[in-house]
């Protein structure tokens, strides 16, 4: 990594912390003739703002989405409570604080992991994919001049159209999932797959590192998801319990093991990228999938 790219990441990072650290604008704002939720909801303006000044697409900005997320979060507890308690100021006062109390825990997580410079997703997170600009159509013309082969660009475009098919799908299943735990892997994923489009949309070439991936992950997890589906809404049995509980611990595996690899190429660390995509798939053969 050159040193103009390590202080590029350096920024991203401190401003993706800048938007997690404005939700705490929530208290001072409470000072305000206002309802409180409403104090809460107005201190939103600051990360959106940020969203705005960002490139879509980068670190900062995702995460500035996030705070803007735990943002709305906030404002939705504190007007529930204060609704639900706002007769009685013991219970008010005792709600409040215990929201407070979550903020901080769920603001030290993501301070934590922005510092680090990783992905921060606040439980059963939307509006990245809200506001997610991945359906701008690319301009075909222009990517085609990048690649000498015409036969590559061929593949590049369809896998790049096979992507937005296989996110649709997967989005739209996932949503019909009764595990919050495997839920959350697949909102995992979906962003793991945002990021990855944008980074072949930027740089068409990288599709090269990326093609094994591309033929085989997003395919397999669309295919395993379903069948998972169709096995939780068939008629419970021992049988289909334990192949519920396989596809589950499958599926969690691949989805993880597809966040492992996109990081990888994110990185350039491509070495043994091949060879663990191929460990992966004799794996999932193994079982029968």
């Amino acid at each position: 990594m050159t040193e103009v790219q390590s202080e590029q990441n350096q920024e991203e990072k401190k401003w993706a912390r800048r938007a997690h650290i404005s939700t705490l604008l929530t208290y001072p704002m409470a000072l305000l003739p206002f309802p409180f939720y409403i104090s809460s909801l107005g201190a939103m303006i600051y990360p959106f703002v940020m969203w705005l000044s960002r490139t879509k697409s980068s670190y900062s900005a995702k995460q500035s989405l996030e705070a803007m997320y735990l943002q709305a979060l906030l404002s939705l507890g504190y007007f529930g409570f204060g609704t639900k308690f706002g007769d009685d100021r013991v219970l008010l006062v005792f709600s409040y604080v215990f929201m407070a109390f979550l903020h901080v825990i769920f603001l030290g997580i993501a301070i934590y992991r922005t510092t680090i410079g990783k992905p921060h997703h606040y439980p059963f997170s939307f509006f990245p994919l809200l506001f997610s600009n991945s359906k701008t159509k690319e301009n075909w013309n222009e990517l085609k001049k990048k690649f000498e082969d015409k036969v590559e660009f061929s593949e590049y475009k369809s896998q790049m159209e096979k992507l937005d098919e296989f996110r649709l799908s997967t989005e739209k299943d996932a949503k019909s999932l009764t595990d919050v735990t495997l839920q959350g892997l697949c909102n995992e994923y979906l962003h793991s797959l945002s990021d990855l489009r944008v980074k072949l949309a930027e740089d068409p070439l990288s599709y090269r590192k990326a093609k094994q991936f591309l033929n085989y992950f997003p395919e397999t997890v669309s295919k395993i998801l379903s069948q998972y589906i169709r096995v939780s809404q068939s008629v419970s049995s021992p049988d289909s319990e334990k192949r519920k509980t396989e596809l589950n611990s499958l599926l969690s595996e691949v989805i993880k093991t597809t966040e492992q690899v996109r990081n990888k190429l994110k990185a350039d660390e491509t070495l043994n990228l091949d060879v663990e995509i191929t460990a992966m798939k004799k794996n999932i053969e193994f079982g029968g999938y």
